[in-house]
């Protein structure tokens, strides 16, 4: 009986979407992670009142809202890009970092896995913002105004995606 040697399957490089799918399979590996996430960033930006609902265990629908400080209309274009953090500057800074999350990770993880939605308001504004995400990216038409209270509302909503 002659065997015939398998040839060795070919290298390649994975496409960015394939390798953020899986990073984001690595943060967010139940609906309890992404809420563990969610509720950090909210105690973070100085959350006094924090309202959670979740459907169906949190496999559908997750959502967080809380009184702290919002998030500045001109940061939203990035906030679910990976590495994107208002906690840390330098790789220094690490030494006094003195909060729950700061490696910029989680929503744009949570993006790679579901549909965010998040309305938010700073002290500061006039009226919120709503903004939608996918893969990392904010979707079309980007920030819109919205009626809001001083705070973030972020919603998460698993499909088929």
């Amino acid at each position: 009986m002659t065997t015939v040697a398998q040839l060795p399957a070919a290298i390649v490089r994975l496409e960015d979407h394939v390798v953020h799918r899986i990073a984001a399979g690595e943060v967010v590996q139940r609906p309890a992670s992404a809420l563990k996430e969610m509720l950090e960033n909210s105690l973070d930006a100085g959350a006094k009142h924090i309202t959670v609902v979740i459907k169906e265990g949190g496999l559908k629908y997750l959502q967080i809202q809380d009184d702290g400080c919002g998030i500045r209309v001109e940061d939203l274009p990035i906030l679910c890009q990976r590495h994107t953090t208002s906690k840390l500057r330098a790789y220094e800074d690490l030494d006094t970092i003195a909060t729950l999350g700061f490696r910029g990770e989680a929503l744009a993880s949570i993006s790679y896995v579901a549909h965010v939605t998040i309305t938010t308001m700073t002290a500061s504004m006039q009226h919120g913002y709503r903004v939608k995400y996918s893969d990392g990216e904010m979707l079309p038409p980007g920030p819109k105004p919205a009626a809001a209270v001083p705070g973030t509302s972020i919603i998460v909503e698993v499909s088929e995606h």
